[in-house]
């Protein structure tokens, strides 16, 4: 939750993360796809476990299967890979 009670969550099955307003119903996507693809590149997630935001309004989300953690600045539409391989562990 940010300073004015913004809920960011990460929404985990569906690859990204979700900003609620207060008292809002529907949720917008602020970092990876709104569909819920997965995926390896710069504009998608996999599995985003957590996420820190900073005072600037910048997303910081860990994601499981890219190894990664990817920074999302405010209003961007992809991520840049600030710690971890960004090589998918995850296989069938």
């Amino acid at each position: 939750m940010d300073y004015s009670n913004t809920l960011y969550i990460a929404d985990s099955y569906n690859n990204r993360v979700q900003k609620y307003l207060r008292n809002a119903s529907f949720g917008e996507t602020v970092a990876g796809q709104e569909t819920g693809v997965a995926g390896s590149t710069a504009d998608t997630l996999h599995y985003a476990a957590d996420l820190v935001l900073d005072v600037n309004g910048d997303i910081y989300v860990s994601e499981v299967n890219n190894d990664r953690v990817q920074l999302w600045t405010s209003g961007s539409t992809t991520g840049v890979t600030v710690a971890g391989t960004g090589i998918s562990s995850y296989s069938t």
